[in-house]
């Protein structure tokens, strides 16, 4: 555990936390997608709420602010889930491996299960009704359900191939498509299947009937055929894409289909004629679901996309964070910090992750693969990683770069920069202790020797301690040039130490002790579990230790007893934590960053609002009050409101602490009716920004944009040559803006924070 450095003072005066209901102490995961994630499917039951399922890691997720944040559902489907069918907004069904089925009556927050043996691995669900529907396995079996999934009746398909698409019109009427380009037609409800001469080359992947007669399919290398005789002949259409289409979405005119290399492509006269747009080049989607309001979202490989305006234009909501064993975690300032992570089997990977916002978003950074344990933030940026055999890299940016450097052979396990120059790493298994440089790590000089050293902290720049297996801890009063062991009163490891001053001090591990005395002796703490992975203290009585299983204790007598303050949550292990703006950060296993406000913040939250057409959005919390030009709109407490009257709204919130939140960026509604918006021809992100937001265009260019207000004011017009440029929107005030390419009839908001 590494205490932001920004909270090292002497002594803390204040007890940051007050006495707060139990129900509000919870863990957020704010890490829901990983690098591994395939979210195979997404349903919106509201322009808020969604569920979604994670093919690779078994998880369904549940979001109620439009996919900005999800709720990992507390169970881990062993089997997993393939296929998702909701029948309305609170009963569903999921397909999974070795022909299971899990089904729910109350939107996932619990599910029953049943199998059926000889199904093989589920692929596609299609369904009429809530009762009657078919499922689809990878070994080309076909099954048929009449009570809502609870029985299944197997039914010959004529082949092994392996199912890759499923839809039933009616009753009676149903296609399967399968591997080697296959296409099957059922006129019997399944009861025979007979193959369909179609003039495809490819496996088509997704199917979908406007009425009887009427239907169309798309699928590999983009190809698109349609019907018009209940599926008895096909014929090609041209598509807009040569890469694969993987999932299709219909509601009335409109078409959306989504597939490899980030492929969208997007029709509003009935698949009569099309457009196209590349997300990410190298990420593929899988599903994709509009909500009638105009808000939808996009699951795909490691990926969730946003819209507001139909499917026109698209953002990410969610990057996938390193599937990795987080170990450790440190803070330089209230915003800025980074965690370290390791672990190369099981799917898993190396990686390094960085916040900019307290902990509450997390992405990526490049550090090379290696097995990342050990990480330290000062407040000038200045920091340290380590890892495996000695691998270590410096930053004077927060880690948003960093600089390779040789190492000792040993597994650093922490790590602690004391200037850009000098830092202190420890380690162990083989060549165990500390090390230190002085040339900002061209060399490292081994200062204490033996031990396997797995946590440090240092006081201020010459005092420190460090600490490992078996109970051993040292100290030094030089900057780490040289170490003392110090006797503990444990032989059990010590994985964090923390001292509040020069003599006020903690460890904890399988249990832990107090010193008062800057180390010379030790009092056992009898009540700290086993597997404490990290203990602080914010003044010499109010204390908190986090637990390997997740539940957090805290303390209001230096110590000596400890009651329960958040819970565990569900099958997590963490592996350090720390406290950053009255908030917990712990960081542990699968990537997995969970987060739970203690307190409310310094600076209030400042809420995003939504917008599509009249239709405004904020993200769900126990309190809203939405407003227009300054005054509250009666009974406007909903997440989501109409804009009858044209104006300036905004919305507060209030979270279960009962922390308020400041205003949000004003939305300027100008006209009041509802049209669906046509699609512009460029996409935006991030959306909203603080500084640049990046263009990204559907033909090359030059582009030749205009900028105005909400009120359709020109501020400043820009040219961006290419597919893809950046507009610089740092000076102008927080507010909406519009983006219009001349020439194109259709803008873009854009919001500037």
């Amino acid at each position: 555990m590494h205490f932001p450095p920004f909270l090292q003072r002497a002594f803390y005066p204040v007890v940051l936390l007050l006495a707060l209901p139990a129900s509000a102490q919870t863990w957020e995961l704010v890490t829901p997608v990983k690098t591994r994630s395939d979210l195979a499917a997404v349903h919106l039951r509201s322009p808020l709420e969604a569920v979604t399922i994670d093919r690779t890691l078994g998880y369904v997720l549940k979001t109620t602010d439009a996919g900005d944040s999800w709720v990992r559902m507390p169970y881990n489907m062993i089997d997993k889930p393939r296929a998702l069918v909701m029948f309305d907004d609170e009963h569903g069904i999921i397909g999974a491996d070795i022909g299971r089925f899990y089904r729910t009556t109350d939107h996932w927050n619990s599910y029953t299960t049943v199998i059926l043996s000889g199904f093989g691995h589920a692929a596609q669900l299609s369904f009429v009704d809530a009762q009657l529907g078919w499922a689809a396995s990878e070994n080309g079996k076909i099954a048929r359900t009449t009570d809502g999934g609870a029985t299944w009746t197997l039914q010959p398909s004529g082949t092994t191939n392996a199912m890759v698409a499923l839809h039933f019109v009616n009753d009676t009427l149903g296609f399967a498509a399968a591997t080697g380009s296959l296409l099957l037609r059922t006129a019997d409800g399944g009861t025979t299947w007979t193959p369909v001469p179609a003039p495809i080359s490819a496996s088509m992947r997704a199917i979908h009937f406007f009425d009887a007669q009427q239907g169309i399919a798309v699928g590999l290398g983009g190809e698109m055929i349609r019907t018009s005789d209940a599926g008895l002949t096909w014929t090609a259409q041209a598509s807009p894409t040569t890469n694969s289409l993987l999932g299709l979405f219909v509601r009335d005119n409109l078409l959306i289909a989504v597939g490899n290399g980030g492929t969208v492509v997007r029709s509003t006269d009935g698949g009569d004629s099309w457009s196209a747009q590349t997300l990410e080049q190298f990420q593929d989607l899988y599903s994709v679901h509009i909500d009638p309001s105009g808000f939808g979202l996009i699951g795909g490989e490691a990926r969730v996309y946003r819209t507001t305006d139909h499917g026109a234009t698209w953002a990410p909501v969610q990057i996938g964070s390193y599937h990795s064993k987080l170990n450790k975690v440190s803070f330089g300032t209230d915003q800025l910090g980074a965690s370290a992570g390791w672990l190369t089997m099981g799917g898993l990977e190396n990686g390094v992750v960085r916040t900019t916002d307290g902990g509450r978003h997390w992405t990526n950074v490049t550090g090379g693969n290696a097995q990342w344990l050990g990480v330290h933030l000062r407040p000038n940026g200045v920091g340290w990683i380590g890892g495996g055999q000695g691998v270590n890299r410096s930053t004077t940016d927060y880690f948003a770069t960093t600089t390779n450097h040789p190492g000792p052979e040993v597994a650093v396990r922490c790590t602690w920069a004391l200037s850009a120059s000098t830092a202190i790493m420890g380690g162990g298994y083989i060549n165990g202790g500390c090390y230190r440089t002085t040339n900002g790590g061209t060399t490292w000089q081994q200062v204490l020797n033996g031990g396997n050293i797995l946590d440090l902290w240092f006081i201020n720049d010459t005092l420190g301690f460090c600490g490992g297996a078996g109970g051993s801890m040292a100290r030094t009063t030089d900057g780490g040039a040289t170490w003392t062991w110090i006797d503990t009163p444990s032989n059990s490891d010590i994985n964090s130490i923390f001292f509040l001053n020069d003599t006020l001090g903690w460890f904890a591990g399988n249990g832990g002790a107090r010193s008062t005395d800057g180390g010379d002796t030790w009092t056992l703490i009898p009540e700290l579990p086993q597997f404490t992975m990290s203990i602080f203290f914010t003044d010499p009585d109010t204390g908190y230790a986090v637990q390997y299983s997740g539940y957090v204790l805290r303390s209001t007598d230096g110590g000596d007893s400890w009651d329960e303050l958040v819970p565990a949550p569900f099958d997590v292990g963490m592996n350090d934590a720390t406290l950053v703006d009255g908030a917990l950060l712990a960081v542990g296993d699968h990537g997995d960053v969970f987060r739970a406000a203690l307190q409310c913040p310094t600076t209030p939250h400042i809420p995003t609002v939504l917008q599509s057409g009249s239709t405004l959005c904020t993200a769900y919390r126990p309190q809203i009050q939405w407003y227009r030009n300054g005054e509250p709109l009666p009974d406007a407490t909903g997440p989501c409101i109409t804009a009858t009257e044209p104006g300036s709204y905004t919305v507060q919130i209030s979270d279960a602490l009962g922390c308020t939140s400041a205003a949000s960026a004003p939305v300027q509604v100008i006209t009041t009716a509802v049209a669906e918006a046509a699609a512009a021809s460029f996409v935006a992100f991030p959306n909203p920004t603080e500084h640049d937001i990046t263009l990204r265009f559907t033909t090359d260019g030059p582009h030749q944009l205009l900028l105005c207000d909400a009120q359709g004011r020109l501020l400043r017009t820009a040219v961006v040559q290419g597919m893809q440029g950046e507009v610089d929107l740092h000076t102008l005030p927080a507010g909406l803006y519009v983006l219009r390419e001349v020439g194109q009839g259709t803008g873009l908001r854009v919001v500037r924070e």
